[in-house]
């Protein structure tokens, strides 16, 4: 059995749980049977109590919010601003460029593979001939006698193309 001048320094961490079990158990069997620790350690359980009664509860509402204000008042760096920049756009940049380029290299595809189809709808006989008739009414060459006095004749070799006789108003 342990000495009471060992126990008595031993009597905080054994009220606080702070022991091994093997000491607790010791130190327990000891105050049974001494009255002496016994009052020791009931006035450490009394100083406990009254030290922890007289100091207030802080109130933690708003504690978190209130300590990242003032984490974002502290002045930062330039550098740091700088990597915040590079962060923030890096982020939309990751997202952004490819979409464009893709937008891009869509438009210059349909743009090569459509144009020969638009010009060809748009120009559907591209080797017509337009003769133009002078105001004198002499006829020209590839008008037919009955017509010569129209002001435009319009040939084409192409089948599917229709001639159109404008006649002189």
């Amino acid at each position: 059995m342990p000495a009471c001048d060992q126990v008595k320094l031993l009597l905080g961490p054994f009220d606080d749980g702070e022991l091994e079990p093997h000491e607790m158990e010791d130190i327990a069997f000891h105050v049974v049977t001494c009255l002496g620790c016994k009052a020791t350690l009931d006035d450490y359980r009394t100083l406990g109590v009254a030290l922890r009664d007289c100091t207030p509860e802080l109130a933690m509402a708003g504690f978190s919010t209130a300590v990242m204000r003032r984490i974002d008042q502290v002045p930062q760096p330039l550098w740091r601003h700088w990597q915040h920049y590079r962060d923030v756009m890096a982020g939309w940049m990751s997202g952004t460029l490819p979409l464009i380029g893709a937008g891009a290299l869509a438009a210059l595809l349909t743009v090569w593979l459509v144009t020969p189809f638009a010009r060809h709808w748009l120009y559907r006989s591209t080797n017509a001939v337009q003769i133009a008739a002078s105001e004198t009414g002499s006829s020209h060459q590839g008008s037919f006698p009955d017509q010569a006095e129209s002001s435009m004749i319009t040939l084409s070799s192409d089948p599917s193309t229709a001639v159109i006789w404008l006649p002189n108003p």
